[in-house]
């Protein structure tokens, strides 16, 4: 099972924590030292003194006549800049601490409410958080443990720890997990032989996490799947969408989110703003001209996105077509294809940034969204970017079955994984 860190789980301390660290680098400090910045984040109320009767300072002094390694607020440090740099929101691999946009606009939310804003960004950084151990195969743990609820409703809290147990996203990982979930706790931690302490804190992150994003619904110790990502409030998602009449309650199961609606070559992409659009962050600093052009660049972006997603979408003649969140799904038959489009503005940065998000949309609604829509239809992902990327980053979405497209001239361009896949839609391909 893949280690993690898991001693802040609460999503406003985690901002709190990320305001700490700005404000440590912004003044000059090094935030690598874990008794800088342990006693910062200590003094901030992220993580906690063991002695609630002494002050800090009481409590501080007694920590360090301890050797370092058993000084539990350097702990704290150390672990939770380990989740800032999954995160992303800092590079923790050089003498000092670099904090990143993404970092900056956590550090921002710090003392703010959680709401649908602050939500989202939460919601898109946890999801993309990816894992391996000693360099072996890498999975996105949240992505895999929603896949986990989808696929067992009901499934006990504790059992979502199950999330970090998969090596890799493919889907014989995620059968072999929900496989073991069928098993008492103690037989999992048996059959995966781990401690029962690694085995407590794997249960204590991203099922936490989940519960403040929404994702999901508690009924009983069980999880649900939320009727759709984020929204708690029509319950937990069911088969069929009616009602218990005995109780006037849903019946858990899986069904169509209630975000996703069906659409036709000509209404798709219509309806998307650009306070959605995700590919030009707002600046967190109040700079009014840099608010502006950012609100700009994401027009432009998100215009030249839905010409994009309105042009395929046109392509493929007789499918069902549906939209929200995904750009694309169209179910045709025996297959949905599942597409995510991405803009780009030519930097290497830019590049990366909309490759990690495709990735982890694409695998994100793949596993909980698209599933009640499309029945049986086996589904396939198709990242589509407005240009060519890298061959580097088209190899690495190939090896989890993702194809890669592009916009070119007079329709779309495509690696052999597409050919194969879009072939009869995308004539240009074959």
């Amino acid at each position: 099972m893949k280690g993690f860190p898991n001693q802040v789980t609460d999503l406003a301390k985690l901002a709190i924590g990320m305001r700490e660290i700005v404000r440590l680098v912004d003044e000059g400090h090094n935030a690598k030292d874990d008794g800088v910045l342990g006693e910062a984040l200590l003094r901030a109320g992220v993580i906690g003194k063991r002695n609630r009767a002494i002050s800090f300072d009481e409590y501080l002094e007694d920590q360090r006549q301890k050797d370092i390694g058993d000084q539990s607020f350097r702990a704290g440090a150390r672990f939770l800049r380990e989740l800032f740099e999954l995160l992303v929101f800092i590079d923790d691999s050089d003498v000092r601490v670099v904090v990143s946009d993404t970092g900056r606009q956590a550090a921002a939310f710090a003392g703010l409410p959680l709401d649908d804003k602050q939500t989202t960004f939460w919601r898109r950084a946890i999801r993309n958080i990816t894992k391996s151990e000693r360099g072996g195969p890498v999975s996105h743990p949240y992505q895999v443990m929603l896949g986990l609820v989808a696929l067992r409703p009901g499934i006990l809290r504790a059992k979502c720890a199950l999330g970090l147990e998969a090596e890799d996203d493919s889907p014989g990982e995620l059968s072999r997990i929900v496989a073991l979930s069928d098993l008492p706790e103690n037989e999992i931690i048996a059959q995966i032989n781990i401690t029962k302490g690694t085995w407590d804190n794997a249960k204590k992150v991203f099922p936490r996490f989940a519960e403040q994003l929404h994702d999901v619904v508690k009924i009983k110790g069980g999880f649900w799947l939320a009727d759709a990502p984020g929204r708690d409030d029509a319950g937990p998602a069911n088969r069929d969408g009616e009602l218990d009449g005995r109780k006037r309650r849903r019946v858990p199961g899986v069904r169509t989110p209630r975000s996703s609606r069906e659409v036709t070559a000509e209404t798709i992409g219509k309806a998307g703003t650009a306070e959605k659009s995700d590919e030009v962050e707002i600046p967190p600093e109040v700079d009014p001209a840099a608010t502006a052009e950012a609100i700009r660049l994401r027009l432009d972006r998100l215009r030249r996105h839905n010409l994009i997603v309105q042009e395929l979408a046109a392509r493929f003649e007789g499918a069902q077509l549906y939209e929200d969140p995904f750009d694309i799904l169209a179910v045709i038959e025996a297959i949905g294809i599942l597409v995510e489009v991405k803009t780009l503005n030519g930097t290497e940065a830019d590049e990366r940034d909309r490759v990690r998000d495709a990735l982890g949309q694409l695998l994100y609604y793949e596993k909980f969204v698209t599933t009640p829509v499309a029945g049986g239809a086996a589904v396939h992902k198709i990242a589509c970017f407005e240009s060519p990327i890298s061959d580097a980053h088209r190899g690495f979405l190939n090896e989890i079955d993702i194809a890669v497209i592009w916009k070119a001239d007079g329709g779309f361009a495509g690696d052999e994984l597409a050919a194969r896949i879009l072939g009869d839609y995308l004539q240009e391909l074959r």
